[in-house]
């Protein structure tokens, strides 16, 4: 009987999040939502693994995280009824720690990449992926760092804000320690819709230029094509997408089946070319900041005038300074909130899942391109990794005596993890289908 509720009550709160989703979209639908309850979802899609300190054991993040990507998804399948996707949302939660084998580290995330550190007054995080980053980090502290443990003796002596507006201004990935209220107030969404163009009639296949990298944008474009979407992959000759060379089986996993093209962006001619595409898109989806997308003459408000619905996946968002702020999946995260909830529920800031903000928000940006494409396009769809992770963690929150419960949950669970997915194809090389530029798009 107890199991029988736990059910009952998750379905409503995945409900709930979808049908508020979906009214933030100007959409209705069918809502079926056939989801676990967030301490069992937690563990079945493998995300204890991958929360926790190394020497102890695995723990449930006291936030209804598995919810809200249950209630995102749910949301999607509403509107694009005939698509066959994912069993849920808290599945693409955990695929990526599965398919690499990561485990949980406390303070440091589950690809080493990210730190938590104290300074003076509060935490931060600083995320260090490319050997770049640590080129820029004597000048984020004013001295000669060595390693790790030089980072946090040093940063030990110094103010969050100071330090964070630095790493900030370096390009650096680095955020404070937030509560999720402070990021996004209760009740708002978590994306900004600017309508710029009037609806009008579309076809009835979109196509999509996915000119992002990494995770967020391609899981985007990866459920836009199971929802029915033709998916262009467009990447650079001098920086093309990051994760081609990491796992390839989760490269497979969010791009088989999109076609790719690679353009040299440094040439004009070529420039040109994916002007042209971006122009001719149904939808965009890119995750680079709104100068670096000006330094290819790409504007997005003057795209989307033409009718287009362009998604912006950022960091922190894509107006003001924040616009410039660099930022990846792990230390969004605990910029929306997520450490400090995990500090609140289990007594220390911990890093919880892997790199969490990416999922989540691929799976927004999924459901607010393709209701944006059916409601006749016209609009400019902003999503900061940040804010999509403080929203999902208004959802609920369990505190300090019910974060056990769930904890008992979770380890009492004898069921088995989510199945993971297969790759419909190999995703294909660099530049297999420029052909395509030619020979339909006449460019």
């Amino acid at each position: 009987m107890r199991n029988g509720l736990l059910r009952m009550e998750t379905d409503v709160l995945a409900a709930s999040y979808a049908h508020t989703l979906l009214a933030g979209l100007g959409m209705a639908g069918h809502v079926t939502v056939n989801a676990d309850h967030p301490a069992l979802a937690w563990r079945r899609a493998g995300l204890m693994a991958v929360t926790g300190r190394a020497d102890g054991p695995g723990l449930v993040a006291p936030v209804a995280l598995t919810a809200a990507a249950d209630g995102a998804l749910a949301a999607l399948q509403a509107i694009a009824p005939l698509a066959k996707l994912p069993r849920n949302g808290a599945l693409l939660l955990g695929e990526r720690a599965r398919l690499l084998g990561l485990a949980r580290r406390g303070a440091v995330s589950a690809n080493g990449s990210c730190r938590l550190l104290r300074a003076q007054d509060g935490q931060i995080a600083l995320n260090l992926p490319r050997a770049t980053d640590w080129e820029l980090v004597p000048a984020l502290f004013g001295e000669a760092v060595s390693g790790w443990a030089g980072v946090q003796r040093i940063a030990a002596k110094q103010n969050c804000a100071t330090l964070v507006e630095q790493g900030r201004l370096l390009g650096l990935a680095i955020a404070p320690v937030e509560v999720a209220s402070a990021v996004i107030a209760p009740g708002s969404f978590p994306f900004a819709i600017e309508r710029l163009a009037s609806p009008c009639h579309k076809a009835s296949r979109p196509l999509v230029l996915d000119i992002s990298s990494l995770w967020a944008g391609p899981l985007a474009g990866l459920l836009l094509q199971i929802a029915g979407a033709r998916v262009l992959k467009v990447e650079s000759t001098g920086r093309p997408d990051g994760a081609r060379g990491g796992h390839s089986g989760f490269f497979d996993l969010l791009n088989a089946g999109k076609a790719s093209i690679v353009l040299d962006f440094s040439d004009l001619a070529d420039i040109q070319k994916l002007r042209y595409l971006a122009a001719n898109a149904d939808i965009v989806i890119e995750s680079a900041r709104p100068r670096a997308l000006a330094g290819l003459g790409l504007d997005a408000t003057q795209m989307v005038r033409r009718g287009s619905t362009w998604i912006s996946i950022t960091a922190h968002g894509r107006d003001g300074e924040a616009g410039d702020w660099i930022g990846y999946g792990d230390d969004a995260a605990v910029a929306g909130g997520l450490a400090s909830a995990m500090q609140q529920g289990w007594g220390n800031a911990l890093f919880a899942g892997d790199a969490i903000a990416d999922p989540l928000t691929g799976i927004t940006a999924a459901l607010a391109g393709w209701a944006s494409w059916r409601s006749g396009g016209g609009q400019l769809i902003s999503l900061a990794l940040s804010r999509v992770v403080a929203h999902a963690c208004q959802l609920q929150q369990a505190g300090p005596a019910e974060t056990r419960i769930w904890q008992a949950l979770a380890v009492a669970d004898g069921g088995d993890l989510y199945n993971l997915r297969d790759a419909v194809g190999v995703a294909r090389s660099l530049g297999a289908d420029n052909a395509l530029l030619v020979d339909e798009f006449r460019v």
